[in-house]
């Protein structure tokens, strides 16, 4: 298995570096309301997507029309209500649009993280730009770089890192930019022409592996958070990780299938009984 260690790493240490204070101090908060969220979206996403777009949307609208209201002498109300009914018409008659672009993000983000998983990930152990590794006990450790690797240009800064990263791998492996703009682009025509196509299954794939990406990012750092340190545990585990979000993300499409399910009409109904 690919050893992520070194990339979780630098994205903790990008994190504690550039997050505002006021957010860190917040994170049990926020890693609540992606938990809420997630599973609201995991089990209701598909369901409730149509009407909360268009309410969503039409609150825009109707916000658009009181500033233009406020602003060209007429009434704000009249604004407002134009404006709410405008754009929360035209997401409705535009929903299977709205699905095919939601489809085409969430499957090429999918498709690129494969990607970098089987193709870029395995350059990472033999990257010597920002980590380096040292021996403990037996086992393998993070170090922070001596003060003679950062004089040689080696930035902490995780955006740093994953430029020189980036070139290297890309040096060592000519192919992969293009490779990742098929990857990707292929991904997200095959997710918008899909996701117009068949609407209630797209809705239930992505609204699922969305919901599952909240639900898992919220555990993950509420257990960082009260247990600095455990992201070397929790890498240790991944199997056993990999099972838990992929039986939860298994359930969310199960259940969500159902929920969606259209009730037999009454002639159906009689039909099944005769």
């Amino acid at each position: 298995m690919t050893d992520l260690t070194p990339i979780f790493e630098q994205i903790r240490e990008f994190a504690v570096q550039n997050v505002p204070p006021e957010f860190q101090e917040r994170t049990v908060a926020i890693a609540a309301v992606f938990l809420v969220g997630g599973i609201g979206m995991s089990v209701l996403g598909a369901k409730i997507a149509k009407p909360a777009m268009t309410t969503v949307l039409g609150l825009l609208g109707g916000l658009g029309g009181v500033v233009f209201a406020r602003n060209s002498g007429i009434h704000e109300a009249i604004g407002g209500l134009v404006g709410a009914v405008m754009l929360g018409t035209v997401s409705h008659l535009t929903f299977r649009l709205w699905v095919g672009v939601a489809s085409a993000l969430v499957l090429s983000t999918v498709a690129l993280g494969a990607f970098s998983y089987q193709e870029v990930m395995p350059h990472v152990k033999d990257f010597d730009g920002m980590v380096t590794w040292s021996p403990v006990q037996g086992q393998q450790a993070f170090t922070l770089p001596s003060p003679e690797q950062q004089a040689a240009n080696i930035q902490p800064e995780f955006k740093e890192w994953a430029r020189d990263f980036w070139a290297f791998a890309t040096e060592r492996d000519q192919t992969l930019p293009i490779n990742s703009q098929l990857v990707g682009f292929g991904a997200a025509a095959v997710g918008l022409f899909l996701g117009v196509i068949a609407v209630r299954w797209m809705l239930i794939l992505a609204t699922s592996i969305v919901g599952t990406s909240l639900v898992t990012t919220a555990v993950a750092t509420t257990v960082t958070h009260y247990s600095p340190g455990s992201e070397q545990a929790l890498l240790e585990h991944s199997g056993v990780m990999g099972l838990g979000v992929g039986a939860f993300l298994v359930s969310s499409l199960i259940l969500q299938t159902l929920l969606t399910r259209k009730a037999p009409n009454s002639g159906q109904v009689a039909k099944s009984k005769s």
